[in-house]
């Protein structure tokens, strides 16, 4: 009985204690009311009016994430059945043009709601109380919607179209009226059954008639059956598909209809943009600017057909198109984008030319010998010291621009005086890398600012230098944490290199 009553004591002094600590952690806790709460958006919404359908239509855009910062176009995606498709498609969309696999784009949706049956519903059905607004809708889309888009936001001309179910069935009517418009269609379980299979019929009479089919059309089912269409229709397309027809059929037999939307807006994109590359375009470049008259060339290396401008505005498919090595005259802005596929843009790179600046060799130096003079300090900063306002620890002469004076790895500075030998006239692109912060300066001209508390981080500058000796002066600094340093340069007649120690000078003492 004793130990009855111990044991139930025990208990109750443990639910007593865990009843207080939780009340304490629940003290602790912070209320949502004490925080400032942003909603998310992935886009926003716009009333739009229809002269065609005669009706005002909810039109929802999202913007690619960088599409304020920059003077880029893009490709746009283009929806019926918006209330249902819009969210997860930017998604989607995200995913894969974040990490590269296809391009950013701009994504418009239009809701259908309480008139999707009539818009999207190809033909009308047997007692004619369903369908029979497509080609409204079509029309809608092709000379209000689209024209509205593309003249108030930075579109690039590549037009896509997807829909689900009877938005299916829209993407095939629009495809089977005018497949070049869009530039690829995307039909997602396509409600094919409509009006006793009409759009089999209708396609097969299609392909047999046109052999030249530029778009891309990518098809998919659920576990819907044979009696949805769909593998009929996808074997209307391996029978009788021209040859530059690009089209993808999938199955997915573990989706029902309502939830084969998202897998396959992801695998349709990646398909549409599988010969897609977010790779950098790489300018090369021989001869350089410095006076007037002088003329460089420039080589686009791309496997693909690249249009460019030369006036630093974005190019389009109706610039120029890259056939050999450009001519540069004068001070230029050359910007280029590759086409994959058909026509689908890829990124756009810049190469800006400049004339150099142009440095004269000093005159009437004394006698020199090799090596730098060099200072070294200690102190805490986060930035380049002025090193005319502060005492070094201690001086000396090396080499070539090293660490090996310091004698600790933290808030430290070294400066480099001396002269550079330049064995000709020509352009020079000097290399400097560091961590923390760096500057080069030749001539008393500041050439590399790399200052600042930083990783490992290059920065480069190009200049014209005359024959003959040039002073120069290396700065650098560490505060905590990993170092580095590193000067490198090059010119048209030598590779990449460390300036050797025999061309770097001090005044002989």
């Amino acid at each position: 009985m004793k130990h009855s009553i111990l044991m139930l004591f025990f208990t109750l002094l443990i639910i007593s204690a865990q009843a207080n600590y939780s009340q304490q952690v629940s003290e602790t806790i912070p209320s949502i009311k004490e925080f400032k709460t942003e909603p998310v958006s992935v886009g926003y919404s716009i009333k739009f009016h229809s002269r065609i359908l005669n009706e005002d239509r909810s039109v929802m855009i999202s913007l690619p994430d960088d599409y304020n910062t920059t003077i880029k176009e893009y490709p746009v995606l283009y929806m019926p059945d918006g209330q249902w498709q819009f969210t997860h498609t930017t998604q989607a969309l995200g995913a894969l043009s974040v990490n590269g696999r296809i391009p950013r784009m701009i994504i418009v949706a239009v809701k259908t709601e309480e008139n999707r049956s009539r818009d999207l519903g190809a033909t009308p059905n047997a007692d004619g109380k369903l369908g029979g607004g497509v080609d409204s809708f079509l029309n809608f889309m092709k000379k209000e919607l689209i024209p509205f888009i593309e003249k108030n936001y930075r579109t690039y001309p590549y037009r896509m179209l997807s829909g689900s179910s009877l938005g299916g069935i829209f993407i095939v009517h629009a495809f089977l009226k005018d497949p070049d418009y869009f530039n690829a269609y995307l039909a997602y379980s396509p409600s094919m059954w409509w009006q006793n299979y009409y759009y089999i019929r209708s396609m097969d009479e299609y392909l047999a008639q046109h052999s030249n089919l530029k778009s891309y059309f990518y098809l998919n089912v659920a576990n819907e059956g044979m009696g949805m269409g769909v593998n009929a229709l996808a074997k209307i397309f391996k029978d009788k598909a021209p040859a530059n027809f690009k089209w993808m059929f999938e199955e997915y037999p573990d989706e029902i209809h309502e939830t084969t939307t998202y897998k396959a807006t992801y695998n349709g994109l990646k398909f549409v943009f599988s010969d897609w590359s977010g790779k950098k375009i790489n300018f090369s470049a021989a001869g350089y600017l410095v006076n007037p008259g002088d003329s460089m060339s420039v080589t686009i290396e791309t496997d693909k057909p690249t249009h460019y401008t030369l006036d630093g505005t974005f190019p389009t498919a109706g610039s120029p198109l890259y056939a050999g090595p450009i001519i540069i005259k004068k001070p230029t802005m050359i910007k280029a984008f590759s086409l994959f596929g058909n026509n689908i843009p890829g990124n756009c790179d810049s190469l800006e030319i400049n004339y150099l600046p142009k440095f004269s060799a000093v005159k009437n130096l004394p006698e020199m010998t090799n090596g730098l003079n060099y200072a070294y300090y200690e102190g805490n900063w986060n930035k380049l010291p002025d090193f005319r306002n502060i005492e070094p620890v201690k001086k000396g002469i090396t080499n070539n621009p090293n660490l090996d004076a310091k004698k600790r790895d933290l808030n430290f500075a070294l400066c480099f005086t001396g002269y550079i030998d330049i064995q000709e006239d020509n352009a020079y692109k000097f290399y400097l890398n560091s961590d923390d912060g760096s500057k080069l300066i030749i001539d008393d001209v500041l050439i590399i600012n790399n200052d600042g508390l930083h990783g490992t981080i290059e920065k480069n500058k190009e200049l014209f230098l005359e024959k003959g000796k040039h002073q120069i002066e290396i700065q650098f600094f560490q505060e905590t944490g990993g170092f580095y340093f590193s000067l490198e340069y090059e010119s048209s007649k030598f590779k990449r290199q460390h300036i050797p120690d025999r061309l770097l000078f001090i005044n002989k003492r």
